[in-house]
């Protein structure tokens, strides 16, 4: 499961050709079906004010394991069974301390990479012993790619000490430039544009106050590893590219949406001046379309993506501003193993906006706390 973790159609072309348009042929009907279930934490209490947003389902979908920064361990809960069977302790200083523990990422079947700073990344075990550190920072160093103030995080590790990391190289303004793979062993960095997203450029808004920068919304560019492929998608747009590896490019495909909009409308002001005014501009972007990351289905060999519209009002209390939600349509999209469109449809049973999510046993489980207990629904999909 990549992280969990918003804010592009242009026809043209890359180094590796020209984009594909998936498939708007013929689809197939979906259905659904949605149960819920309940974790027994035991005598402990989960940790979920994060919403999941810092767990990682193991490779195997039985286990869950869950950061919990009060204790600075790690939950693990078994699905199989729903239940907590254990927390996993780790030491913040020290020799064996992993300072920061987000993010984390599942490297191999007993052990995990702690990135929470670049410069000290290593890899632990689940007794909380370091077993070497990543030189992650000094590969990044000498390729000169940080030059000028931009930053790089990682946002997916495909299991493997031998295979590279992936992430995006930001500006001081958050925005995502371009794609980056980074092999520490061969102490390579290789750099991927992505020029079909060039105009997410086109919803980026900066908020000053009393004259100086105060904030920023951005769009959002999410990376996929598990499946068949590494996909690149953005949040604005129904495009994503493929990464080619024995190519070492990019495949640029656009999607035809028969239910919603394909893109969101480029009428976004360059600054705001007030927070009434970032927010207002924040409840536009939710009510358009929103498109979500992809996730794999490994039982079935597909891809599954939400998408979403809402209507959002802004609400004021005591001088801030929030945004309210209500009327939620959330829509499923299924694509094949190749990335080719085969269904979609409004999914009726989900009434907001899925936040944290994966997939297990062909079924999508979605986070849901009740009544600050850990639960589920379980979304089966019919195709």
């Amino acid at each position: 499961m990549t992280k969990f973790s918003f804010f592009i159609i242009l026809l043209l072309v890359v180094a590796c050709g020209s984009p594909e348009k998936g498939n708007i042929g013929q689809q197939r009907q979906l259905s659904f079906s949605l149960d819920t279930v309940l974790v027994d934490p035991g005598a402990e209490i989960l940790y979920l004010r994060a919403n999941l947003g810092n767990a990682e389902l193991a490779a195997d979908e039985r286990f869950l394991y869950n950061y919990n920064p009060t204790d600075h361990a790690l939950e693990k809960i078994d699905l199989d069974e729903l239940k907590l069977v254990g927390k996993i302790p780790f030491e913040r200083e020290g020799p064996q301390g992993t300072g920061s523990f987000t993010p984390f990422f599942l490297f191999r079947e007993d052990s995990l990479l702690v990135t929470g700073s670049l410069k000290h990344a290593a890899i632990f075990n689940f007794k909380g012993e370091k077993l070497e550190e990543v030189k992650i920072q000094e590969v990044l160093d000498q390729s000169g790619i940080l030059d000028g103030g931009n930053r790089f995080r990682i946002n997916s590790v495909i299991p493997g000490s031998e295979i590279p990391y992936f992430g995006f190289v930001t500006d001081w303004t958050a925005k995502s430039k371009q794609l980056i793979k980074v092999d520490v062993p061969d102490g390579t960095v290789t750099e991927l544009a992505l020029p079909a997203f060039d105009k997410l450029e086109e919803y980026h808004v900066t908020q000053f106050s009393g004259g100086q920068v105060s904030g920023f919304l951005v769009s959002q560019i999410m990376l996929q590893t598990e499946g068949e492929s590494i996909v690149i998608s953005n949040n604005v747009f129904n495009e994503l590219y493929v990464y080619l590896p024995d190519k070492d490019s990019l495949l640029l495909k656009t999607y035809e949406s028969r239910l919603t909009p394909n893109q969101k409308t480029p009428y976004y002001p360059k600054q705001v001046e007030s927070d009434e005014a970032m927010e207002r501009i924040r409840a536009t972007g939710m009510a358009e379309i929103n498109f979500e990351r992809l996730i794999w289905d490994k039982v079935n060999t597909r891809y599954y993506r939400f998408s979403y519209q809402a209507d959002v009002e802004t609400v004021e209390e005591d001088g801030w501003f929030s945004l309210s939600t209500k009327n939620v349509r959330v829509y499923l999209t299924v694509f094949d193993k190749n990335l080719e469109m085969i269904a979609e449809s409004i999914v009726p049973q989900l009434t907001s906006i899925p936040q944290t999510y994966f997939v297990k046993d062909g079924a999508i489980w979605i986070f849901e706390n009740m009544e600050d207990e850990m639960g589920f629904l379980q979304l089966s999909i019919n195709l």
